[in-house]
């Protein structure tokens, strides 16, 4: 399995609700249940992959982790 991250521009609004979540943790469980429910939803539609839901995930937490860190250093 490929998981590719970035792929699209939807990727940097991933990355950026990540960066966000660190200052307004609801966001966080706002964006894990959508993708949740979206990858059910369109996975038995054979519109979404794993390695998408995967990569989506990865990209939301690439922004909580790179934010979690700038701000340790601070």
């Amino acid at each position: 399995m490929k998981v590719e991250v970035f792929d699209d521009w939807q990727s940097i609004g991933h990355f950026l609700l990540g960066v966000s979540s660190v200052f307004i943790p609801q966001i966080f469980y706002i964006f894990l249940a959508y993708e949740l429910i979206e990858f059910c939803l369109k996975k038995g539609k054979k519109r979404e992959k794993a390695q998408n839901f995967i990569g989506d995930l990865l990209e939301f937490f690439l922004g909580v982790g790179i934010t979690a860190l700038s701000m340790s250093f601070l």
